[in-house]
């Protein structure tokens, strides 16, 4: 199947949003991001704190429902460890080097 461009999902998940009422707001492109760059699975609380750390404005409520927003996208994958704890990743194995 080839690599997937993320911009085109990205906006494509942008555009559905739209068409949905349910958009991709600041705090949301955040958590993403967030994500994204991570170079190992985050839990909630650890994309919490780096934003926070990052100066952003945004609760911990909104950085669940914007991963489950992800994971339901199939933008993020939900992981979930021994301690059940949940961790999630960016979907892209070849963007993450795996």
């Amino acid at each position: 199947m080839g690599h997937v461009n993320h911009n085109n999902v990205e906006a494509s998940v942008v555009r559905q949003g739209k068409d949905k009422k349910t958009h991709m707001t600041q705090q949301r492109e955040a958590v993403y991001a967030c994500i994204r760059q991570a170079a190992s699975p985050m839990t909630a609380m650890d994309v919490f704190l780096a934003l926070k750390s990052g100066g952003q404005r945004i609760s911990l409520s909104t950085v669940y429902c914007s991963l489950k927003y992800f994971v339901k996208k199939g933008l993020v994958h939900e992981l979930q460890d021994d301690q059940l704890s949940k961790r999630y990743k960016h979907a892209c194995p070849i963007c993450r080097g795996a």
